[in-house]
């Protein structure tokens, strides 16, 4: 069976191919912002008394207001060079002109970005690249206000706010009760009868490996093999190189330990896939690991498109009797944090897996988790 993707530049639709599992995260560049707000002087008694200590506070509020001036200047200058330079390399990528630059390739290139940067940033960067436009004598193609991209930008932002309350968790008893019921060879196919497909084997490690890791679907589709670290008796270390909350690329490593069933081990999983893909492709198996595939289980040389790891949670979700409708990739990672919590895991250490930087934010996943947890309302008579 041939797989059907979103094609690799997005469509200007924005209910086509917008983000199906945003959070809410700041990224490290927006939160480097300061906000000018000054520190408060005491009010101790007499502080203003004396003239010349008065002269004093007043000249240091003013250093303070031109300190805090200059670092927002700078951290913004800093911020808008970034912004400019990932849309520079967009562009050459897809042979696109970036300067002047016509609406309909700013709209593909949010399209393409608006899966794993908030809004703010998003906003960012259309100031950056109408900064740049009015500096070079350019009209701005960057107005989100009116023309081409209002459509777009309405349909990104309707998918992001939509998507502040969160996918449905996927909790553990529905991960496994889908890896069970995943499609298996049967007497009229080429392969094994009563043994998992091809195809369903990489699924069933896209499923275990993005939940146990926490990972957005951005950050599923960009593991390499390179990537890798198997540790004997322990588990499998996987470096994430880039993610949505970390835009400078510091990375970061997550330890996926062995589970307690070889069905729904993520290492196991992992490793069995890796194997049974070197069997079906010509030289080593290097680079992406979640592949597409063609012509049948003819397996692809380019890793999945993150909108597609949605597609196949909602087609295998279906399956088992779950509304597709109610999940997305995003729900991989909900429901990893929602059964760690639940399962009183500390919950400083499940921010560090999950590798969410905002405390707010992370805190939503707590709140919802623990609604029926002590609840005030059970056992009062009803």
């Amino acid at each position: 069976m041939s797989e059907s993707e979103p094609p690799s530049e997005p469509s200007l639709d924005p209910d086509a191919s917008g983000p199906d599992a945003s959070e809410s995260d700041v990224s490290e560049s927006d939160a480097s912002e300061t906000d000018g707000q000054l520190p408060k002087l005491a009010d101790g008694p007499g502080d203003l008394a004396d003239p010349e200590l008065l002269d004093e506070l007043e000249h240091s509020l003013g250093r303070l207001e031109e300190f805090a001036s200059k670092s927002k200047a700078e951290n913004t200058i800093r911020a808008y060079a970034a912004d400019l330079e990932d849309f520079r390399h967009w562009c050459d990528r897809y042979g696109r002109e970036w300067l002047p630059a016509e609406p309909e390739t700013i709209g593909l290139y949010l399209g393409a970005r608006a899966d794993d940067l908030s809004l703010a940033t998003l906003e960012r960067r259309l100031a950056a690249i109408a900064s740049v436009h009015k500096e070079e004598g350019y009209d701005s193609p960057a107005t989100v206000a009116e023309g081409p991209l209002r459509p777009i930008w309405k349909g990104i932002v309707r998918e992001k706010t939509r998507q502040q309350d969160g996918a449905t968790p996927l909790l553990v008893e529905d991960l496994k009760k889908i890896v069970e019921h995943l499609p298996r060879y049967n007497g009229s196919d080429d392969g094994p009868t009563g043994r998992l497909t091809l195809t369903s084997l990489r699924d069933r490690a896209i499923l275990l490996v993005g939940w146990t890791g926490a990972l957005r679907r951005s950050e599923i589709v960009a593991l390499n093999t390179q990537d890798l670290e198997f540790i004997p008796g322990e588990g499998v270390n996987i470096t994430i190189r880039q993610s949505k909350t970390d835009q400078e690329a510091a990375g970061m490593t997550k330890g996926l330990p062995y589970g307690s069933n070889k069905e729904t081990c993520p290492v196991t999983a992992l490793r069995t896939w890796i194997q049974a893909a070197a069997r079906h492709v010509e030289g080593p198996f290097d680079g992406p690991i979640f592949r597409r595939f063609y012509r049948g289980e003819s397996i692809g040389s380019t890793a999945l498109t993150a909108q597609y790891v949605s597609k196949i949670l909602k087609r295998h979700a279906e399956r088992v009797g779950l509304d597709p409708e109610g999940y997305s990739a995003h729900s991989l990672r909900a429901g990893f944090i929602t059964q760690a919590i639940r399962a009183g895991k500390a919950e400083r250490r499940v921010k560090e897996h999950s590798g969410h930087k905002s405390w707010e934010t992370f805190n939503r996943y707590v709140e919802k988790a623990g609604t029926f947890q002590d609840n005030p309302a059970e056992d009062i008579g009803l």
